[in-house]
């Protein structure tokens, strides 16, 4: 799959949240422009490069049997990528920008996803969880929904069925979520390794080596969830 920048802008002309999911919610602000990004092969549209004012929120809680473990994501955002089925676009209406300033967006958009080549988000080591394997889709149009926030931090938040992923290189932490297994693993810099199981049981480690998330490392995991995305945009080499 390639993709590409579209110049066919549309403007927030209020506030409005253009995802609104059971545990993921964005909110864009007024005079906000959201510039499609389609596949090259068959136009049609994946997602939405979005400059302005760009709130993310995000419920990572699980539920387990000794209580509830995780916290709720937020992030503030100036420039980001969405990929949903059903953004909504009510708010919006078709601007104008010139084809000069377009280049300039376009050009910053294609070294923003470039970043991804060079991620250290996989740095954490290896990291496996109970004994069923978690696999992510090979093709981004497969995945509910995906986001990457590019400023003022990088932070990638992936959905597919019940479980998130959510990568934040500045902080240098990844969490795995799946809420319909309920089971909860952090990695962090600060805090080492933790797991925690349906039966509310948490394991602590200092580093990620010999655990187990379903039958994969966490590399295999995060490597596997980037894949969509990577080598996504044609016509531009940096």
């Amino acid at each position: 799959m390639k993709l590409e920048l579209v110049n066919e802008p549309l403007k927030v002309i209020q506030s409005t949240i253009i995802v609104d999911l059971e545990d993921t919610m964005i909110t864009i602000g007024k005079r906000s422009r959201m510039f499609p990004v389609v596949d090259t092969r068959s136009y049609e549209t994946l997602g939405f490069y979005i400059i302005g004012e760009i709130y993310l929120g995000a419920d990572t809680i699980v539920n387990t049997a000794k209580g509830a473990v995780g916290e709720a994501i937020e992030k503030l955002s100036r420039e980001a990528f969405v990929k949903y089925s059903n953004v909504d676009l009510s708010n919006t209406k078709s601007d104008d920008i010139n084809e000069k300033d377009f280049r300039n967006i376009e050009l910053k958009a294609y070294r923003n996803f470039e970043r991804l080549h060079k991620s250290e988000f996989t740095s954490h080591g290896n990291l496996i969880l109970n004994g069923n394997r978690l696999s992510w889709p090979d093709r981004l149009d497969t995945l509910d929904f995906f986001t990457y926030l590019f400023e003022p931090e990088e932070f990638i938040l992936i959905k597919d069925n019940e479980s998130l992923i959510a990568l934040s290189k500045d902080d240098r932490e990844v969490i795995v979520c799946d809420k319909k297994k309920n089971t909860y693993v952090e990695v962090s810099k600060k805090d080492g390794v933790r797991v925690s199981n349906n039966n509310g049981e948490i394991i602590r480690a200092g580093s990620t080596n010999g655990l187990t998330i379903n039958g994969k490392n966490l590399n295999e995991i995060i490597s596997g969830a980037l894949r969509p995305i990577q080598n996504m945009f044609s016509g531009r080499k940096f």
